[in-house]
Order: structure tokens, then C-alpha cells, then sequence
């Protein structure tokens, strides 16, 4: 069967019945064109609103509708002046030197009017006004004015100086700024402050707001209502006032007795000398140097207050790394009068503590003490305790700590 050529029709087939089945070709390219794109788009059954709806309909009844437009309108800008158009001050001047003139010429004065003629070649022109000529009653006759070059050049500066009044102004209004400021000054050199008291009334103030009778328990910190807000006032009451606050209390350094811990955390620990080495690092090495009053009381820890897992010799107060850490901090900075330390622990210290006796070794002060446990309790009370250490450690300690020569008076 021979194969159609392009573009030639081939007869319909009799099983698809009656109808149009000829194909259509596109001339440009050739191809078959679909039928359903060639189809014409049926207009849609709706109509557009702003099509449906007009100005027109409607006018008879409700009457014409005026639309507010959206943008603003520009107002007009003013008339240019014209450059001809005279000024109506000009002609105000104008007016009043006419006047002048007439009265002028009534009296008999030579003023010259505003327009002059021109000078001639080789002259000078001098054009006065607001001249006043005081003319004696009962005068008859010609006034003579008799004007020299020099004397109209000279009044020129004058005039020109009249006119700047502001500067003047401003002038005497900084004079009068001034004579207020000192009269301030003056008024508040005459008031007396806190530091125009003499040295011996401010130090009684600070021993009154600062020094307390009691000693400064760590342990139980009942004694701290004393605030240091007043160092803060200037920097003279800080350098005057920090020496008495820090050299002239007692400074009670003991193990404190409460747990600290996340919420999270099931197991909360001891707080023990931590406290202590906050503070004295918040106060720096300067205001450490400044101690001279200090009781050390060195405590085990509590079972209850710490992990079942430490054993009894990690609970020493021996193996603490907080209590050495302040141990260090005081033998590098401290400058101490008095020290008392008492060694209340499950067991004596032994010359094998060897990083306990090396830390306290380096603390040097005039006096040092072994005291009872509590501290502040006589010798006669029966709660009391003595210090627990050999007799070797307490000789030791003795030599190497207390100073040859004293520091302090």
C-alpha cells in the first residue's frame, strides 16, 4: 500500500459514521492543527460591575454625584513681584523727606534736598540727614551752616558703631552670668561640708558606722547589717574610711554549715569555706592588706551535708582545696597584728599534713594564738575544747609564723 504524501486528505472511514473528520493543517509549519484550540472562546455570562453599573443611571432620582478625588490638590503659589512695582516703605520715605523738605524751606534752612545735582569734577559730595537745627525764638535773617570734609568723615565709624547694640548686649548679660556664678561660689565656700570636718571627727564617724563590737562570724553571718554603701559616696571617704572598716574588726573565718545546689540536682553539697573565698576575692588583694584581726577555725565536714561516697579522710579539712586556696590568698597579702587558730577536726594534725603546715607557715603576724574551741568561751566553761594538733606542730607553727620584729605597735 502506497504511503500518503503530506498535506493530502485521505477519505474518511465508513465505521466512524457522518461528520467532519478532515484534518487541518497549519501552512507556515505544517503540522495538524487541534480543533479545540481553533475553537473560538465563548464569552463568559458575567458582566463586569464598572461596566454595569454607570454615573448615568440613576441621575434622575438621586442627582448628580460628585467624586472626591484622592489626591491633594496644589494650592497656588503667590504672585512674583514685579521688578518695576515700587516698594510702599520707599514711598513712605519718599513722603516723609518732602515733608522735610518744606519745613526746611520754610525756616529758611540751607538743607539740601534728597536729590541733589551731580558735583562737579574735582569736588566732594556729602549728602547729611537727620540733621537738627535748633533756631532761637524771635530769629530773623539767613542761617549760615558752615560743614567741613573731616568732621562728616569722622561720624561715619561712630554710626556704624551704634548700630551693633546685640554685641554689647550680649556683653553685659555674660558680665551679669558672671557676677551671679561667683556670688554661688561665694555663697558655697561659705557652707560647711563632711569633708571640711578635721581627720579626728571623720575617723569617730567611720568607727561609729563601721567598727562593731562583735566579730564578723562567716559561719553564721548574723552580723553583716553593717553596710559598705558609705565607701561609695567619693573616693577620699573610700581611701579614709576602708582602713578602719577592714583594720579595726575581727574577722571570724569558720566552716559554714549549709548546702548549696541546682534545682535539678538531687544531691545538694556543703558550702563550707566557699563563702570565705568569694569574699576575700571580691575584696581584693589591697583591702585584704588591710585585715589585722583574724580567728581561723578548722573544721571537718558534715557527713550528712555531703555525698556518701566521701570517705572520712576526704571530709578532713586537710585535703579542702577552698581552704587552701584562702590559706594562699592570706600568706601573699595579709598583714595581720592578731591570729588565733583552733584545729577542731576528727583527728590531730600531724607533721605528715604537709600542704596544710606549708600554706600556714608563710602567714606571718605579731601575735599568734592556739585557742579553745568555741571560740569566745573562757577556759573554765565546760563545752570547751582544746586546740588538736601535736605538740610538735604547735612549736613549729609558733616559730615560723610569728614575726621577729613586730609590724605593729
Amino acid at each position: 500500500m502506497a504511503r500518503l504524501s503530506s498535506h493530502e486528505k485521505a477519505a474518511p472511514s465508513s465505521e466512524l459514521g457522518d461528520g467532519d473528520f478532515a484534518v487541518t493543517y497549519n501552512r507556515r509549519t505544517g503540522r495538524p492543527i487541534r480543533r479545540s484550540l481553533a475553537a473560538i472562546k465563548a464569552a463568559s455570562p458575567f458582566v463586569d460591575s464598572a461596566v454595569a453599573i454607570s454615573d448615568e443611571e440613576g441621575s434622575d432620582d438621586e442627582g448628580e454625584l460628585t467624586t472626591v478625588s484622592r489626591k491633594r490638590k496644589r494650592s497656588p503659589s503667590p504672585p512674583l513681584s514685579v521688578a518695576n512695582e515700587p516698594d510702599p516703605l520707599d514711598s513712605a520715605c519718599e513722603s516723609l523727606d518732602e515733608s522735610d523738605d518744606d519745613e526746611a524751606i520754610r525756616l529758611g534752612s540751607a538743607k539740601p534736598p534728597s536729590q541733589s545735582s551731580p558735583a562737579p569734577s574735582g569736588t566732594m559730595q556729602i549728602t547729611l540727614k537727620d540733621i537738627t537745627i535748633n533756631v532761637p525764638a524771635g530769629h530773623q535773617g539767613p542761617i549760615v551752616l558752615h560743614l567741613e570734609p573731616s568732621t562728616a568723615t569722622a561720624a561715619v565709624p561712630a554710626a556704624s558703631a551704634s548700630r551693633t547694640p546685640k554685641k554689647s548686649r550680649k556683653k553685659v548679660k555674660t558680665a551679669a552670668r558672671g557676677r551671679r556664678k561667683g556670688n554661688s561660689q561665694g555663697a558655697s565656700k561659705g557652707r560647711a561640708g563632711f569633708l571640711d570636718l578635721p581627720a579626728e571627727l571623720r575617723n569617730e564617724i567611720y568607727r561609729l558606722v563601721f567598727v562593731s563590737e562583735e566579730h564578723f562570724n562567716f559561719g553564721g553571718p548574723t552580723n553583716f547589717s553593717r553596710g559598705a554603701a558609705f565607701l561609695r559616696t567619693c573616693s577620699q571617704i573610700h581611701a579614709e574610711a576602708r582602713s578602719i572598716l577592714y583594720g579595726e574588726n575581727e574577722f571570724y573565718f569558720n566552716r559554714r554549715t549549709s548546702r548549696y545546689g541546682s534545682f535539678w540536682e538531687n544531691d545538694w553539697r556543703e558550702l563550707g569555706y566557699r563563702s570565705l573565698r568569694h569574699f576575700l576575692k571580691q575584696i581584693g588583694p589591697s583591702n585584704t592588706s588591710l585585715i589585722r584581726h583574724v580567728v581561723f577555725q578548722f573544721e571537718d565536714a558534715t557527713p550528712c551535708l555531703n555525698p556518701i561516697t566521701m570517705s572520712h579522710e576526704d571530709r578532713r579539712f586537710v585535703h579542702d582545696d577552698a581552704l587552701m586556696s584562702i590559706l594562699r590568698h592570706l600568706s601573699d597579702y595579709s598583714q595581720l597584728q592578731t591570729l588565733k587558730i583552733n584545729f577542731h577536726g576528727r583527728r590531730r594534725v600531724e607533721n605528715t599534713d604537709q600542704r596544710l603546715l606549708q600554706y600556714l607557715r608563710r602567714i606571718k603576724a605579731d601575735t599568734v594564738e592556739f585557742c579553745r574551741f568555741p571560740i569566745g568561751r573562757g577556759q573554765e566553761s565546760y563545752w570547751t575544747s582544746e586546740s588538736k594538733q601535736e605538740d610538735s606542730v604547735r612549736k613549729m607553727l609558733l616559730k615560723s609564723m610569728v614575726r621577729k620584729h613586730k609590724m605593729f605597735e
